[in-house]
């Protein structure tokens, strides 16, 4: 780690938005970051990954500056787009599907900034307003992920790191984690630092997108990935387990292994969910077809690890 510095009182701040067909959430996600929250010396730039619904007439309504892509490049290499054109010496990043509750949210984050080792910053989300009520919880320099969609960090230690890693895309957060707590510098977690995640569901596609990236983590993060990466590796026996219950059906006929394996891993799933039991059963249920299809994105990314 090079020699960090200091943040003055009143810092500009850089909050970077990425927007891919947003226009359900990017007005929620503006008005709060714009309006509700209280530190007045920031710029907002969303960068608009080629949507293709009404994201891009919603952002004319707004004060922000807008990137547009032709052509979508992802959300880690449009993070990047976006720093790139940044003044702040804090980029603050949040998702187009976020909302920010707490007007000083800002505030907060900066206030661990004065440390002048600390090089990021990483909140945490809720589906409700105040459900983790008065907790706090400080984490320092621990190997947890830092969710870009509510997360800072110091400029020029993004840029010292080299930013989000484009050839492994959808495991920007991840890879980036990794880069800081290499290069040394301090990392805090706060669940004083909390935003409203909006979109209640993940998409299949998406799972295997994140799937595709996980041989390659493997292969360059081997010691981060086998030593803390253990929601990554459950998919993935998941998904083994599931490939024996279908191989074992096809020999035996009877699909007695994989409604067994289905059942019990859904259970195991929707249990740790604080839900009532309608809705244990049905998130376990996603829950594990989302893993299955993290499964086979990670063997179709077999051939982008190793080519």
């Amino acid at each position: 780690m090079e020699a960090g510095q200091g943040i003055k009182r009143q810092p500009v701040v850089s909050v970077v938005i990425p927007a891919h067909n947003e226009e359900k959430w990017i007005s929620a996600c503006l008005e709060s970051v714009l309006r509700r929250d209280a530190f007045a010396n920031k710029e907002v730039i969303v960068v608009d990954d080629a949507s293709s619904d009404g994201t891009k007439e919603i952002l004319a309504d707004f004060p922000v500056a807008v990137i547009r892509n032709d052509k979508p490049v992802g959300p880690s290499s449009a993070r990047n787009i976006g720093v790139s054109r940044a003044k702040g010496s804090i980029i603050v990043f949040i998702d187009a599907h976020c909302i920010v509750e707490d007007d000083q949210w800002m505030g907060k984050i900066l206030s661990f900034f004065r440390d002048s080792e600390v090089g990021a910053v990483a909140g945490y989300f809720k589906r409700q307003p105040s459900r983790w009520g008065a907790q706090r919880l400080r984490v320092r320099s621990r190997l947890r992920v830092i969710k870009s969609a509510n997360a800072a960090y110091r400029k020029d230690v993004f840029e010292q790191v080299g930013g989000f890693d484009p050839s492994i895309e959808w495991a920007g957060d991840k890879v980036l984690t990794f880069k800081i707590h290499r290069s040394g510098w301090k990392v805090v977690h706060s669940r004083e630092i909390q935003v409203v995640h909006a979109e209640k569901l993940w998409s299949l596609k998406r799972a295997a997108l994140y799937g595709s990236c996980f041989i390659p983590l493997l292969k360059r993060y081997p010691h981060e990935m086998v030593g803390k990466s253990r929601a990554e590796f459950f998919c993935v026996g998941i998904g083994l387990l599931l490939t024996f219950g279908l191989v074992a059906d096809l020999l035996y006929k009877p699909p007695i292994f994989t409604l067994s394996f289905l059942t019990l891993v859904s259970l195991i799933n929707g249990v740790s969910r604080d839900l009532p039991l309608s809705g244990m059963i049905k998130d376990g249920l996603y829950s594990t077809i989302w893993a299955f299809a993290y499964y086979l994105g990670a063997i179709l990314g077999v051939r982008s690890a190793f080519s």
